[in-house]
């Protein structure tokens, strides 16, 4: 007789863990709680807690993690967002019997805790390129000729590596914006820029994870890759929204230049070009030097990147452009073949509920 698995999950996150259950076809497998105490009296064979990691971090989450993971088998935690605060969890509940799902990496090692990948903004920034608009980068891009500007850097909100990249870019041979400011003022274009085609906003936009009509289909904005502005610069500067030494955190800011064939320069966590590279991607050292990746130190990391950035706005595009096609077009390949769900998330995730108990 097959195991009887009792399941936990948060009712904020019902909907959310429902549609995993089901991707994953293990729903005839388990019994689903959205109530705690109902969920320890339950009488299974194993019983499983699954968490979306709090974004804000929330102290609470500490006591929920520990007292639930002394009335279950195992906790499954999935983290969509690589923070400061949240990957300061992970060490702290270093645990065989709790795993973490992480979009991006980890520069550090843990004795206990299995860590799997779960590249969620991967998954859900490809599919609108993928499934449902595949021809639109290909009928709108002009990716190996030559522009009037050399980067584009949409920096987004405030935060120290955008400070750093804004204070040295030079604007008149770049497409720079920068919000600047906690606050959002989406008004000016040296503030931000809309994608000039397509893209339909029905309301005010506050967060760019807020979700737009963009060619009649609903997508979150910072989804939608700036044509426009591609087609007036050659490379990218990506500003990735986490920048620590100990982790790299990959957004929708890594694939969207990815999908237009671009060079980029990347402001993120120490080893974010290593990591993208372990899973298959390629990067530009034939034409730059890439050694900034490895710098721990955030202000001589953001340097070194950004004196790079000067030196391609030194060379011939046309040069530039015809070296660094093979790796584009490998990169822009492999992200839209990869099943970034099937061949990461689903395996692992559907493993703690298939395991043969001895």
């Amino acid at each position: 007789m097959a195991d009887t698995i009792g399941v936990f999950v948060s009712p904020e996150t019902d909907a959310l863990f429902h549609f995993h259950f089901s991707r994953c076809w293990i729903t005839h497998l388990i019994t689903v709680y959205n109530d705690r105490e109902a969920f320890v009296a339950g009488k299974h064979d194993r019983k499983i807690a699954c968490y979306q990691m709090p974004y804000p971090m929330q102290d609470s989450f500490h006591d929920t993690v520990l007292d639930l993971i002394e009335n279950c088998d195992h906790v499954l935690i999935l983290m969509s967002e690589l923070h400061d605060r949240t990957v300061e969890f992970v060490p702290l509940h270093d645990h065989k019997r709790i795993s973490y799902f992480i979009c991006g990496d980890f520069n550090f090692e843990l004795a206990h805790s299995p860590v799997h990948k779960f590249y969620d903004w991967f998954t859900t920034t490809v599919h609108f390129y993928k499934h449902v608009r595949p021809n639109l980068l290909d009928n709108t891009l002009h990716p190996y000729e030559a522009k009037p500007n050399y980067f584009d850097a949409l920096l987004g909100r405030k935060k120290p590596h955008r400070d750093l990249a804004y204070a040295r870019l030079n604007q008149e041979q770049n497409v720079v914006t920068y919000l600047g400011t906690t606050d959002c003022d989406f008004s000016t274009p040296d503030k931000w820029r809309w994608e000039s085609d397509g893209l339909i906003l029905e309301n005010p936009v506050e967060w760019t994870v807020e979700r737009v009509n963009y060619h009649g289909h609903r997508m979150s904005l910072s989804q939608v890759a700036p044509l426009s502005i591609y087609n007036e610069t050659a490379y990218t500067l990506i500003a990735e929204t986490s920048y620590s030494s100990h982790f790299t955190f990959y957004t929708e800011k890594t694939v969207k230049p990815i999908l237009a064939r671009r060079l980029f320069v990347m402001l993120g966590g120490t080893h974010g070009l290593r990591n993208l590279q372990r899973i298959g991607f390629r990067t530009f050292s034939n034409v730059i030097d890439e050694s900034y990746d490895s710098c721990t130190d955030l202000d001589e990391r953001c340097t070194r990147a950004l004196e790079q950035v000067e030196y391609l706005s030194t060379l011939d595009q046309e040069e530039v452009l015809a070296k660094i096609k093979s790796v584009c077009d490998h990169n822009y390949s492999h992200m839209m073949r990869t099943d970034w769900y099937g061949q990461y998330f689903m395996p692992a995730f559907i493993s703690y509920f298939v395991q043969t108990q001895n």
